[in-house]
């Protein structure tokens, strides 16, 4: 038996590995077929010209990137400032303040609509958000409504990571707490979450990876115009929407600026995942007993 279960055991690390490297390797020849059909830009185009253009017009040798580096910014940081502290006042309530049965409904809850395709959060903001925000003022296709269906799409991911998070605290320590006389109100708020705000951030940043990397919802509230935004209310294009509407259709070079929209995302969505990383290793949850 003995015998037995350590060659399951090695035989699952043998596995881990192959699966440790089929994904590095499909990371790395991403990034280098990315890097390629990006390369005949450098060559040709000036990079300050993608921040100096006046307009984001290809064909007549245009190539002003700001708007949808801009566009692609604000929606998603926009989206995590608003799911951040709803996600943490869920997770706080799951784990602190909602009775057991609740708590496992809403857990399950979150769990559909993590798993929902984005295209249904798009087709509801389109039909049901974008109307109320054009009411407000025309046309409705805005930042704004990017935000705010981004928001609604990443708050199931980003609660359950916190979620998971507070599972991860010592049951001593919260009982601890209790026998000192600590309300539910101050073992989670002035004992759980300074525990755990890297894992909190985590959540953040993996939500904010999400959120930049969206498509087909930003193509359907945003409006996809190629210009900067003023106020809430105006229409935005973000790079992926860009390159989703342009790719059929874009000549050899046009194509490899938008190769390097997608090594832009690229880039700060590996970044993205180090810094968590580097917070994970740090201690997402730190706890001294």
């Amino acid at each position: 038996m003995a015998r037995t279960a350590l060659s399951l055991e090695a035989l699952f690390h043998y596995v881990l590995a192959v699966t440790f490297a089929i994904g590095c390797a499909v990371v790395l020849v991403v990034g280098f077929v990315i890097l390629t059909g990006a390369l005949p830009v450098f060559g040709r185009i000036p990079v300050l010209q993608f921040l100096s253009d006046s307009d984001w017009h290809p064909t007549s040798g245009l190539y002003d990137l700001k708007p949808m580096l801009v566009g692609s910014l604000l929606t998603s940081v926009g989206a995590v400032g608003l799911a951040t502290p709803v996600s943490l006042i869920i997770a706080a309530s799951l784990n602190f303040f909602m009775s057991g049965l609740t708590a496992s409904l809403l857990r399950r809850l979150l769990f559909v609509m993590a798993a929902m395709p984005t295209v249904i959060f798009g087709f509801w903001g389109l039909t049901q958000v974008v109307p109320l925000i054009g009411k407000l003022q025309a046309p409705g296709l805005s930042l704004l409504s990017g935000i705010l269906i981004l928001a609604l799409m990443i708050i199931p991911t980003t609660t359950l990571l916190m979620d998971a998070a507070f599972a991860k605290l010592p049951k001593p320590l919260i009982h601890g707490a209790f026998a000192l006389g600590a309300t539910r109100k101050l073992t989670c708020f002035g004992m759980a979450l300074p525990i755990l705000r890297r894992a909190v951030l985590s959540a953040a940043l993996l939500g904010l990876g999400r959120a930049l990397g969206e498509t087909i919802v930003v193509v359907m509230v945003t409006g996809n115009r190629a210009e900067l935004p003023l106020s809430l209310f105006d229409p935005i294009r973000t790079l992926t929407a860009n390159v989703t509407l342009e790719m059929g259709y874009a000549d050899p070079l046009h194509g490899a600026t938008l190769f390097l929209s997608i090594l832009v995302l690229f880039v700060i969505a590996t970044g993205l995942a180090l810094l968590v990383h580097a917070l994970d290793r740090t201690g997402g949850v730190s706890v001294d007993v």
